[in-house]
């Protein structure tokens, strides 16, 4: 089937991507949710549709972002949506114009891309290399140990979406966090999170720190989906928030907080959890790894890779399986070739192939995964493809001593 695919038009392809969200159940009904699909858009830096007999039947968005790494901070695009009606599925339409998004981004200038994945596997194809394990966590909040609240919050509503938007970029940057930049894109998160509401606070005329989620019923479980702080006494202070809930609720689910670990402020989890197990608000931690990167451009992403372990010499011989879903006419075609590379404090690319260093084979997917510290290269080399002499292996576990990326924010 020939492929068409297009920029999307809000005036002729609308009614037919509210139908594709529909499908995908995305929204419950086009009618009263249809408005958010429209803001969506509307807050994307770049979409696309494919077509089949001139109607939208796939539809991929992504939104402008900023990943932190280390101390630099890199451009990042984020594939915010992928979304394909019930007849144009398992046609490749969804992976194509995935590709050709991913393209675009790299045409654009991003060095990285982003997104969330549905299933493990899929955008393999597109060179995309997965994160590291996220923990959801439920717990009672009785039994967290911080002390109660010594002032009481701001309730906060869709009106403060543009001070929330600013708090949680300001918010406290761990290595892999990640911000997304259009306060619009941030509004209509929120405006869908269905009895949705915030607790914060104000610091010199600025809402500082806040909590955003939503509660299912009189006694939960509360869901906490967006969290904001800058420092351990203003996190300890939405934890009291939280804590002071449980004169009614019985369950808080949250995101661990990157390089935080919840269960060292819980009085007695593992209790908790036996005691729980079977119940409706069960005390439990479930781990997934659920979103991937990829790099896009090699030469952009060393050049700002500033490390403290010792320096590294070797070859790279890359492979980049987006090339296979691009269309022969695209102008960037991944990022496969041989390199040689220098990681240290001051990091580089060449593309060249040096005869007396050592060389490491793998794919964009791979070596995404080692250089943002996911896993280490002998782990690596254990689960995929990546190969190397044991000598290089070690030697790379050496210099990318890196901390684990946690996005902290959802998408």
């Amino acid at each position: 089937m020939k492929r068409a695919f297009r920029e999307f038009v809000e005036e002729k392809d609308i009614k037919a991507v509210k139908q594709i969200w529909l499908e995908c159940g995305w929204i419950k009904d086009i009618e009263t949710d249809g408005i958010y699909v429209k803001d969506y858009f509307q807050a994307s830096e770049d979409a696309l549709v494919a077509l089949i007999n001139d109607e939208a039947e796939c539809a991929v968005k992504s939104t402008k972002g900023i990943m932190q790494y280390l101390d630099e901070r890199f451009d990042m695009a984020a594939i915010t949506g992928v979304t394909t009606s019930r007849i144009s599925r398992k046609l490749g339409f969804a992976r194509e114009l995935t590709a050709e998004l991913v393209a675009r981004q790299a045409n654009a200038g991003y060095p990285l891309s982003s997104l969330g994945m549905f299933e493990q596997g899929f955008y393999d194809q597109l060179g995309f290399g997965t994160g590291c394990y996220e923990h959801w966590i439920k717990f009672d909040p009785a039994t967290l140990t911080v002390p109660n609240p010594t002032r009481p919050p701001v309730r906060l509503g869709i009106k403060d979406s543009q001070a929330m938007h600013t708090a949680m970029c300001a918010r406290t940057a761990n290595h892999g966090s990640v911000n997304l930049l259009s306060p619009l894109f941030y509004e209509t998160e929120m405006k869908m999170t269905e009895n949705g509401f915030g607790l914060g606070f104000f610091e010199e005329g600025k809402l500082s720190h806040f909590i955003w989620g939503k509660s299912e019923g009189e006694n939960g479980p509360l869901v906490v989906t967006f969290i904001a702080y800058k420092n351990k006494t203003q996190f300890l202070e939405l934890l009291s928030l939280l804590k002071a809930q449980a004169d009614q609720i019985n369950q808080v689910c949250i995101l661990e907080p990157g390089h935080i670990q919840l269960q060292d402020l819980l009085k007695q989890p593992f209790r908790s959890r036996g005691m729980t197990a079977k119940g409706q608000f069960s005390h439990e931690s479930r781990a997934a790894a659920y979103w991937q990167i990829r790099i896009l451009d090699l030469y952009a992403c060393l050049a700002k890779t500033h490390l403290n372990g010792p320096s590294l010499n070797f070859n790279l011989t890359l492979s980049d399986p987006i090339e296979s879903s691009l269309p022969e006419d695209s102008l960037w075609r991944g990022i496969a070739g041989d390199y040689a590379i220098t990681l240290g404090t001051m990091s580089s690319a060449e593309p060249v192939h040096q005869t007396d260093l050592p060389t490491l084979k793998a794919s964009v997917n791979e070596f995404t995964r080692m250089w943002l510290g996911v896993r280490s290269a002998s782990e690596l080399a254990i689960s995929t493809s990546l190969s190397a002499e044991p000598g290089l292996l070690k030697r790379l576990d050496e210099t990318l001593r890196l901390p684990k990326p946690f996005l902290g924010w959802d998408y």
